[in-house]
């Protein structure tokens, strides 16, 4: 997605949180629109974090303007930044005590336990292809040492 569309949709639920905590509405609403947030916040991370990834090299290199991509991410890291440090105060000041602080081990959590899968499901299909090129290399030995053995004793 575009950058600047997430933007606006973290900026929309974000200010939903607040009119939310603001009206002191019931926990479940504010914590559903906290993941609208949150889902709108990594979409956005990840976005500026494809900036620093190297491209495959069977995708077409496109390049568009540096200084507004620059401008974007650092506009966009910093707007984040600011919407978790109020989320952070809202926590504190308005959630049940150490919700704050259970949330942000949570995440870390989830996130590490992504990070392994990643790297597992990178490991296993590097070990796939590693092992069907030796079923191949096998298969094509074995069909020239049967095609010999037939020659010969043909």
């Amino acid at each position: 997605m575009d950058p600047l569309t997430l933007m606006a949709g973290a900026s929309a639920a974000f200010k939903g949180v607040q009119t939310l905590v603001n009206h002191g509405r019931e926990i479940e609403e504010v914590f559903g629109q906290l993941a609208k947030w949150a889902t709108m916040a990594s979409d956005l991370q990840e976005w500026c974090g494809q900036q620093d990834k190297k491209p495959s090299i069977f995708k077409k290199l496109t390049f568009k303007d540096d200084t507004a991509e620059a401008l974007n991410t650092v506009i966009i890291r910093q707007k984040l930044a600011t919407q978790e440090k109020e989320i952070r105060e809202m926590f504190q000041w308005y959630g049940p005590p150490g919700a704050y602080e259970e949330f942000i081990k949570e995440r870390r959590l989830i996130k590490d336990r992504r990070e392994r899968m990643i790297y597992s499901q990178q490991r296993r299909r590097k070990a796939f292809l590693y092992n069907l090129g030796y079923l191949i290399l096998i298969a094509v030995l074995l069909g020239t040492v049967i095609g010999l053995v037939s020659l010969i004793f043909i």
